[in-house]
């Protein structure tokens, strides 16, 4: 399947008319419509906006020889797959900063109670690093939404 299919294909899966998927990348619906009818190519950096606006590979953009749905849905299945693991490793590090965190303020107040001022400053330290990890973790959060 050309190039010029699979771009008309994967916009009207979508249900995107030519101005949506022009808007969508900064182009005008003219350049949409050139791809579409085979007369222009987009640049590398317009491919690249393509994969990702419909989680496939630019291999599977560019290669003729990949044009059946079962590369498409194998493709989809590997960012699934790989977007499940992302969530899973994100759950991780929330749950250890989260403890990390409390144990942090134990250690502080036991450390308070006893006045030793060494392990005051260490256990404030931990309760630190690990509001610098949850500020990360929302932030990579944030990031991922978008």
């Amino acid at each position: 399947m050309k190039l010029s299919d699979k771009i008309i294909k994967l916009r009207k899966a979508k249900g995107w008319s030519q101005e949506d998927f022009a808007e969508k990348l900064n182009v005008s619906r003219q350049a949409v419509s050139r791809w579409e009818n085979g007369t222009a190519l987009p640049d590398a950096n317009n491919i690249l906006q393509l994969s990702k606006l419909f989680a496939v590979s630019a291999d599977y953009l560019l290669n003729e020889d990949c044009g059946g749905d079962e590369t498409v849905h194998a493709v989809t299945e590997v960012n699934a797959a790989a977007a499940a693991e992302k969530k899973k490793d994100s759950k991780l590090q929330l749950v250890a900063s989260i403890a990390f965190a409390i144990a942090g303020l134990i250690w502080l107040f036991m450390a308070i109670d006893n006045l030793n001022l060494t392990h005051a400053v260490l256990a404030a330290g931990n309760a630190a690093l690990s509001g610098i990890n949850l500020y990360l973790y929302e932030k990579g959060r944030k990031k991922d939404r978008k």
